[in-house]
């Protein structure tokens, strides 16, 4: 009776052990197969960190598509209308902007008159301690020239070219306005981007107690570098390998902080800074991301 038994768990085991390698074998291929019928990337595909000072500027662009995520200062409009002219740009289909505080929204005005913007995304101006006539003024500007506007909400899709970003994160309740920030991840192919705008610690918190993918190859370092962003367990979390700091040369807050450069250096992420290499190119094939820096 016993020898039955133990030949029975045999058996049992053995079943078990073949029906796992089976569905380790199918789902190998599943993905293999998807990977053979996946889109090739455009070959003209990047995200540029441009360097506007001590603010945030990023240009996606695939496809023929572009897009802004935020929009630096007022003083850098110029700059940024030329750079996107110079990319022969002549509309955008996103602009996306962080959070209401001028060195990400600063140029928004301008560079809505400039261009026409097929879709604005916008934080909830109901949940902001700052003035939002810009903003308005913005949100008009993109209505008048047929475009559309939306606030962010966690989960929003927005395809541009080869590049489907996700809104992640949106924490409108919280007591900071850069804590409010919208929490951008951007997939390619194999590669993802995470845009965190001026996003601290509590987002960084919020997002990893919410089970966001916050997982990324190339990371765009919170709040330029504050010292109360980039914690160890959210980088953890993020495990990129590439990373990007946008500030100002000289700036009078120091960013970015040696406690955050100690901390990505220390985790193995390669980082470049607009203060010391100028704006800075991530050029995407489905082999590699080349960086570019513009000095």
């Amino acid at each position: 009776m016993n020898r039955d038994i133990r030949k029975m768990k045999k058996v049992v085991a053995a079943v078990v052990a073949a029906t796992i390698l089976i569905i380790t074998l199918i789902n190998y291929l599943i993905g293999e197969y998807r990977a053979a019928k996946a889109k090739p990337i455009t070959e003209d595909s990047f995200v540029r960190m441009l360097d506007v000072g001590q603010g945030d500027c990023i240009l996606l662009y695939s496809g023929g598509k572009a897009a802004l995520i935020d929009t630096g200062t007022k003083a850098y409009a110029d700059g940024i209308a030329k750079e996107l002219k110079n990319e022969g740009i002549k509309s955008l289909d996103l602009m996306v902007i962080t959070h209401n505080h001028t060195d990400h929204m600063g140029g928004i005005v301008p560079l809505t008159q400039e261009f026409k913007v097929k879709k604005l995304i916008v934080p909830d101006l109901n949940k902001t301690d700052e003035k939002t006539e810009k903003m308005q003024t913005a949100i008009s500007n993109v209505k008048e020239s047929g475009g559309k506007c939306e606030t962010a909400k966690r989960g929003m899709k927005i395809s541009l070219g080869d590049f489907d970003i996700t809104v992640i994160g949106c924490y409108y309740d919280e007591a900071d306005e850069n804590d409010r920030s919208i929490v951008l991840k951007a997939k390619i192919g194999k590669w993802r981007f995470l845009f965190t705008g001026d996003a601290q610690e509590p987002t960084e918190k919020r997002l990893m107690e919410d089970g966001a993918d916050v997982r990324c190859d190339v990371l765009k370092v919170g709040h330029h570098g504050s010292m109360y962003g980039t914690s160890e367990e959210f980088l953890e979390a993020a495990s990129p390998s590439l990373a990007m700091i946008s500030c100002g040369k000289g700036n009078r807050y120091s960013h970015p902080h040696d406690v955050v450069l100690i901390r990505l250096k220390e985790a193995g992420v390669q980082y470049f800074r607009t203060d010391i290499s100028g704006a800075v190119t991530f050029t995407v094939t489905e082999k590699e991301i080349k960086v570019d820096k513009e000095k």
